[in-house]
Order: C-alpha cells, then sequence, then structure tokens
C-alpha cells in the first residue's frame, strides 16, 4: 500500500490567465484600435506621433498593471457592484433597508 495520498497534476496553461503582449488582451486591443484611430483617421505626422507614443505608454502601464494583478479589470468591475454600505439584517429574508444622508456607519 502507498502511504502518501494521491496527487493529481495541474498544468499551468488550464490556470495561467490570457494575456496578450503581457497585459489584458481586452485593454491591449481597445487601446491599440484607439491609437489606430489617431492614426488612420487624422492622418497628419502630428497624430501619427500622438497615436505611437499613446499606444507604447498604454501598453506599459497595462503590462506593469498586469504583473501585480493579470485579471484586474474583473477584480474591480467586481468591487464597482458591491454597496457602499449594508444595514444590519435580523434574517436572510428581511427586508433591505434603505441609507439616508447624514446617517453615521
Amino acid at each position: 500500500m502507498i502511504d502518501r495520498p494521491r496527487t493529481i497534476p495541474i498544468h499551468l496553461s488550464l490556470i495561467r490567465p490570457i494575456l496578450l503582449m503581457g497585459a489584458e488582451r481586452e485593454l491591449v486591443l481597445i487601446s491599440g484600435i484607439l491609437a489606430a484611430v489617431l492614426v488612420m483617421s487624422l492622418a497628419r505626422l502630428l497624430f501619427t506621433v500622438i497615436g505611437v507614443v499613446f499606444w507604447g505608454l498604454s501598453l506599459a502601464a497595462l503590462q506593469r498593471a498586469a504583473k501585480s494583478d493579470p485579471q484586474f479589470t474583473r477584480v474591480y468591475l467586481r468591487h464597482t457592484r458591491y454597496r457602499a454600505y449594508y444595514a444590519a439584517q435580523s434574517r436572510a429574508t428581511s427586508r433591505l433597508s434603505t441609507v439616508r444622508e447624514g446617517m453615521p456607519c
């Protein structure tokens, strides 16, 4: 008999976040589209430089944010759904009370 517990290998490709160029892919694509709109629609050298600089700075900022938390937009969006104050409840099915201005928290 084997005395140690059974182990199951979990491959990193199953739990690794999907990143594009080291940042969240949705945000990279949005910033790339905005930079392309600046470059293509205005068709001037100044706006081309602005678009390229915007692309580089936004990509660097997104990569830095993804290094600390690869799913920071999902975490932020979930955070915004929470209320600022939850009133005390006597049971799970009781009515929600409203919070009035000037009420102490």
